[in-house]
């Protein structure tokens, strides 16, 4: 069997479209007590987002509240990783 890894690479596997984003996003949880932290938009899309921040507190599983710009919900981390000397988190959004 072959394996082109060049092409897996290019490969978008994202179920949903993504849409660049900016500005300062508000978040926080309990834990037991609230924990605020200032995070930035990189993208959206219909089912989550990635935000770009300086908190090591956003773990996979943990659930989240966010504000910014008229917009705000609840939402889940998926994954963090460090990017370039600054932590990027993905988040899958949760209904009311």
């Amino acid at each position: 069997m072959h394996f082109d890894t060049d092409r897996r690479k290019s490969l978008d596997r994202r179920g949903t479209v993504r849409s660049p984003e900016s500005g300062r996003v508000k978040v926080w949880f309990e834990n037991p007590t609230r924990v605020d932290i200032e995070a930035d938009w990189i993208e959206a899309s219909a089912t989550g987002f990635r935000l770009a921040h300086d908190s090591n507190a956003l773990e996979p599983g943990l659930e989240i509240f966010y504000e910014s710009g008229g917009r705000s919900g609840r939402a889940r981390v998926v994954w963090t990783h460090v990017l370039e000397g600054r932590r990027v988190s993905g988040f899958v959004g949760l209904l009311a």
